[in-house]
């Protein structure tokens, strides 16, 4: 799906109802009436589109974020909050009175924070707070444990409604790893609910960042979605928690009104009863490991006792080493096999106390083949999402657009205009290579922009791949021509309206000058490129003020 073609097309009213869909898509309750109500009414007076809503196109969901102005709570009254939270619902606290469940309520707990910190502080923001800050759990947290109800955990619920996500670490066998030491693998599942059918199955070392976001993109890649609300549950797990900022920028990009809409229903921290249908599977999942050494049973280097605890106890089992690497396992035809026969098999489920039988992948091509719309997902949009699985830390864009990463300077290339020119942005980086990929702060910020590095590494590290953009293709282009490219003058003059065309379009005019400059002068060769790039950066900056269009609105080549 290409937004920027689709809004093009759409008329105003029809493009102010879907960013309208965007911006409230993540809002419940009154706060989602109150939102729509206020920007129809906006549109409704002016009949245009309301500045926030045309920020939403960017990824900018939040409006105070965008111009500077600090959050409605200050830290030192978060902290007390949720302190006060904490501590008040534990008997055993010393850092508030205990509090029955019944009155911990938001409204209490502003009143406190009032009284205590001697200032005004806002009720909607401390309830975003608690909302932000997984309060939920202490503030309905049971005076007495036996109090808790039971659930009934295996509900139905209808086909492509919530697809639960997690992973089974193995218990029988070991292979190796990177390094060559030997480690238990884990396969990873991606399973629908309703049907019961498996989507993906893959196996990794680790529930990471990046194995996270590996295995969404081949969930997005081979599956066909219906336009509809879909709970999507991964465990709590750090990795899966990293997939709040794809499903994020996938929402913001694809979801329309009434359609397609990815919903985060990550599974709460302590209870196995959230992903129950999954834990009961991963028990076939055990014995099919014996399958696995069976059919590789060549490559047994020896077996290993080893320990299962179970309920508490303690009990010796068998560990096999099979020499093969992680990468083997997953060309091996074993876990598709695995797959393919869950879901093409007839299984027997307990919903509600009562007992069905059907095929997965059965029902689940009769519910697609009762959709009108459907829709996949292409590589190029997918490969995207890669950017989010390298590991983040915080960090600072400047006002004057770049960043200080490992005593190195990068300048921000693309998304420069996310960034304030009045005071620094904290943010979030992802380093690849020579290049920051800058994420917006929290669980679920978004991709805001990339930086480079104001010199190339000598020896970059290399993880998985990334696709190279517009600009890291000008200077690869540059460096075929022999020039030294000066990243910071080009990114420079690549803000100002550079683009790949227009390069190769100075390149082509002025290659033969270009050569006779070379032979002109008389210096070491690194003095020539470097002289050949100053003279293309000349070059550059001439055709674009003298066929100066603003950014956005230039398409293909200008002559």
């Amino acid at each position: 799906m290409d937004n920027l073609k689709v809004t093009r097309n759409l008329s105003i009213d029809d493009h102010f109802h879907l960013l309208l869909h965007k911006k409230i898509m993540n809002k419940t309750g009154s706060a989602k009436r109150r939102s729509k109500k206020y920007y129809k009414d906006q549109y409704k007076k002016t009949g245009i589109i309301p500045a926030p809503l045309l920020l939403v196109e960017k990824g900018i969901m939040d409006g105070r974020k965008c111009s500077g102005r600090p959050r409605s709570i200050d830290g030192q009254t978060k902290r007390r909050f949720i302190e006060m939270v904490k501590t008040s619902s534990d008997p055993s606290s010393q850092g508030f009175i205990f509090i029955t469940r019944k009155a911990r309520t938001i409204k209490n707990y502003h009143y406190w924070l009032e009284k205590e910190l001697n200032k005004s502080i806002s009720l909607p923001a401390l309830r975003r707070c608690a909302k932000r800050e997984n309060l939920k759990f202490y503030l309905e947290k049971e005076d007495f444990e036996e109090d808790i109800p039971v659930k009934n955990t295996f509900k139905p619920e209808p086909v492509f409604d919530l697809i639960q996500v997690d992973g089974c670490k193995f218990r029988y066998l070991k292979i190796k790893d990177e390094t060559g030491n030997w480690q238990k693998p884990q396969v990873i599942e991606t399973f629908d609910t309703g049907s019961r059918y498996m989507f993906e199955l893959d196996a990794y070392f680790s529930e990471s960042s990046l194995n996270s976001v590996d295995l969404f993109n081949q969930f997005l890649l081979n599956t066909p979605f219906p336009q509809k609300k879909i709970r999507f549950r991964p465990d709590n797990a750090k990795g899966f928690v990293n997939l709040k900022r794809v499903i994020n920028a996938l929402n913001i990009k694809h979801s329309v009104p009434r359609g397609f809409y990815l919903a985060p229903d990550f599974s709460r921290v302590h209870p196995a009863k959230d992903k129950a249908h999954l834990e009961s599977s991963h028990r076939s999942l055990h014995n099919f490991e014996i399958r696995i050494i069976k059919a590789l049973e060549d490559r047994i280097v020896k077996t290993v006792p080893g320990y299962l605890f179970n309920q508490g106890k303690k009990e010796k089992i068998t560990v096999t080493l099979l020499d093969i690497t992680i990468q083997d396992l997953k060309n091996s035809p074993l876990i598709k096999e695995y797959r393919n026969e869950h879901n093409h098999t007839k299984h027997y489920f307990s919903e509600n106390g009562k007992v069905s039988a059907w095929i997965p992948a059965q029902k689940l091509e009769d519910f697609l083949s009762k959709q009108v719309d459907i829709f996949t997902f292409s590589p190029d949009e997918v490969q995207e999402h890669m950017k989010y699985g390298y590991r983040k830390i915080k960090a600072t864009v400047s006002n004057k657009r770049t960043i200080r990463h490992d005593n190195r300077y990068y300048y921000v290339t693309s998304g420069a205009d996310r960034f304030s020119k009045h005071k620094s942005t904290p943010v979030q980086i992802s380093r690849y290579k020579d290049k920051l990929f800058i994420f917006e702060r929290g669980e679920d910020g978004i991709l805001l922009g990339e930086a480079l590095a104001q010199k190339p590494f000598d020896k970059p590290p290399e993880p998985a791949p990334v696709q190279p953009d517009e600009l890291d293709t000008i200077i690869i282009l540059l460096e075929t021509h022999n020039m030294a490219v000066d990243r910071p003058a080009l990114i420079e003059v690549y803000h100002r309206g550079l683009t790949l065309a227009r390069a190769q379009q100075v390149l082509d005019y002025n290659q033969s000058r270009y050569t006779d400059y070379i032979k002109k002068i008389n210096q070491p060769e690194a003095r020539k490129n470097q002289a050949l790039f100053n003279a293309f950066i000349l070059d550059c900056q001439k055709l674009i003020n003298t066929n100066h269009v603003a950014t956005y609105a230039s398409h293909g080549d200008i002559t």
